[in-house]
């Protein structure tokens, strides 16, 4: 049996800790800097509308959402750390009702960056 070294759960949650700053952020002029902190730079993210690649798809896809849900703002619970898969469940909704949407994602590390993530909404 080999062992192998993956990221700690401690890596996850601060890179997840991050992108959930990046996605609350209303402003976009904030976000290349903190994108190559917290993504690697082929870092895709699927979610039920569409899927993004890069930073600036990535970017597009945050404006997307941004802009179709005004003043609402993601909740993130801890996360969930198994053998290189990670999981956050998390609220979105405005402040007033902040677990107006439930949802997770499910994510991947490579070279102590967010890799992927798959969102998925849990049904209302």
């Amino acid at each position: 049996m080999t062992i192998t070294s993956i990221p700690d759960a401690a890596l996850a949650q601060q890179l997840v800790d991050l992108h959930f700053n990046i996605w609350n952020d209303p402003e976009p002029k904030n976000w290349p800097a903190k994108f190559s902190q917290a993504y690697a730079p082929n870092f895709s993210v699927a979610d039920p509308k569409a899927v993004a690649s890069g930073y600036v798809s990535v970017g597009q896809l945050i404006q997307r959402v941004q802009s179709e849900h005004a003043g609402f703002v993601f909740t993130p619970d801890p996360i969930t750390w198994n053998h290189g898969l990670g999981r956050v469940t998390w609220g979105y909704g405005p402040r007033s009702n902040p677990n107006l949407v439930r949802g997770e994602d499910i994510f991947t590390i490579k070279d102590g960056k967010l890799a992927s993530m798959h969102v998925f909404l849990n049904p209302q």
